[in-house]
């Protein structure tokens, strides 16, 4: 994908377009997400993979093997999701009597959907519109629908935002 997006000139070809991203499990890099962005021209719709966060970014951080890690490091093309998603509980003392700090999850569904909003705000120069949740049948959340314009002239960003704004709403 990234190859596809540099291969234009996007601006200068006057081109226009839409991607849909639906990866499986994590499968998009952040590089893809990115090279999207960069095009000015390309606007995405992501079907953002929450229920592979929940299993990748378990609340219990002893549960992070190094593949989970480096699954979302390359989904976010960053590390700080671990600094900005988990923090120390109060000190405890153990059964010896030693003192010790246990690390928790304290970001919830909500909070880890505004973290991956930001984010992708921070390379898509136009907006990024919230996301429409779609949840699995047993109310468990399964998966963020987001849109966001590459094209930062704000003709481009409103005929965008009407449309994807009626899709939302419609929850198609």
């Amino acid at each position: 994908m990234s190859s596809f997006c540099e291969a234009r000139s996007w601006k200068k070809e006057r081109m226009r377009g839409v991607i849909f991203l639906d990866p499986y499990g994590m499968e998009v890099s952040w590089d893809t997400v990115a090279s999207i962005a960069r095009t000015e021209a390309l606007d995405c719709w992501y079907f953002f993979p929450l229920s592979g966060l929940y299993r990748n970014a378990p609340k219990d951080p002893l549960k992070l093997d190094q593949g989970k890690i480096d699954a979302l490091n390359r989904v976010f093309g960053t590390d700080s999701w671990r600094q900005d998603w988990y923090a120390s509980e109060e000190a405890s003392t153990d059964l010896l009597g030693d003192l010790f700090n246990r690390e928790r999850r304290i970001v919830d569904a909500d909070k880890i959907e505004d973290w991956v909003h930001a984010r992708l705000k921070s390379v898509f120069k136009g907006t990024v519109l919230r996301p429409l949740r779609l949840k699995h049948p047993n109310g468990a959340p399964m998966a963020s629908l987001f849109f966001a314009v590459s094209n930062p002239s704000k003709a481009a960003v409103k005929v965008a935002s009407d449309i994807a704004h009626h899709i939302l709403r419609a929850g198609i």
